[in-house]
């Protein structure tokens, strides 16, 4: 593999099931609200997204590693199950590994670690700025410059720069034990009918809180219901823990409802093989949304 450039944050791998007959994707861009079509190739990708400068030169380790390891793990799953033929054990596992990384390597990911790191060091700047007030270790500021400091640390006018580096560092490290608990789950698939289908988008990975879990919590692993869309056709639902494996069919309107859900956990992009599914979806979030603002 030559040094690439383009460096997909959802695969082409994944995308490829998602595009229509003349192997476009119908795409819905959420920031400046447009429809546009176009190749797996050209979708889905940052420059340089996981590229590492070492030592002045360009590392595309991770890059190669994804591409090689972990994209290449989708398609034999999932022809299996357009096969209906039963799943392994590795298959789950693998099915797993793909989506832990698919959840771990997006743009979204990636800001949601930077603005935990984020808030953490704010609190930690306001708690060391106040033991300085309290022990009077503010040496060499006038009381104009102190209270200066003191607005931009209570009021966060700053931010913390956090490196790339870290963020996959956090990808990697967290990787295996996220895939490892996936695995542990039951896996559901669900099957849309034959007048309908589903959608995905740039953070396919999606969760809905179970029932028991409280309103102030996060959303996380063991609380959550997870729902990952394979293929127009068939979505993974990850319930429980257990090891079992059986598909469930599902009605138009529940395929909708599901629909939904994945068109609210994406970033920017939502993408369908088909141009009215992808209207109709996007009509019905933003209509949604306007009626809870």
């Amino acid at each position: 593999m030559s040094d690439p450039v383009k460096q997909h944050y959802v695969p082409q791998s994944y995308l490829n099931y998602f595009t229509n007959e003349s192997g476009n994707l119908h795409a819905y861009v959420k920031k400046s609200d447009r429809y546009i079509q176009q190749t797996p190739r050209n979708t889905g990708y940052q420059k340089h997204f996981y590229t590492l400068d070492i030592n002045g030169e360009k590392d595309y380790s991770i890059e190669k590693m994804l591409a090689e390891h972990v994209d290449s793990l989708y398609k034999p799953v999932i022809e299996k199950i357009n096969n209906n033929e039963p799943l392994t054990t590795t298959d789950k596992q693998n099915l797993a590994i793909f989506i832990a990384f698919q959840h771990l390597r997006t743009p979204a990911q990636r800001k949601n670690y930077d603005g935990s790191v984020d808030d953490f060091y704010k609190q930690v700047y306001k708690i060391i700025f106040e033991m300085k007030k309290v022990y009077n270790l503010h040496d060499g500021l006038n009381e104009t410059e102190i209270n200066q400091l003191q607005d931009i640390v209570q009021n966060e006018k700053y931010e913390v720069q956090v490196p790339k580096e870290n963020s996959l560092k956090f990808m990697l490290d967290f990787s295996e034990k996220m895939s490892s608990m996936l695995s542990k789950h039951n896996f559901v698939i669900l099957k849309a009918s034959k007048k309908s289908s589903f959608i995905t988008t740039d953070n396919p990975y999606c969760m809905v809180k179970e029932n028991w879990s409280p309103e102030w919590s996060g959303y996380g692993i063991i609380n959550t219901k997870k729902f990952f869309p394979l293929t127009p056709r068939y979505l993974l639902m990850l319930k429980d823990p257990g090891d079992k494996i059986f598909s469930i069919s599902l009605s138009k309107d529940q395929v909708r409802h599901l629909n939904l859900i994945i068109a609210y956990w994406s970033d920017n992009f939502i993408y369908s093989h088909n141009e009215y599914l992808l209207k109709s979806i996007v009509k019905k979030l933003n209509k949604h949304a306007v009626e809870n603002q």
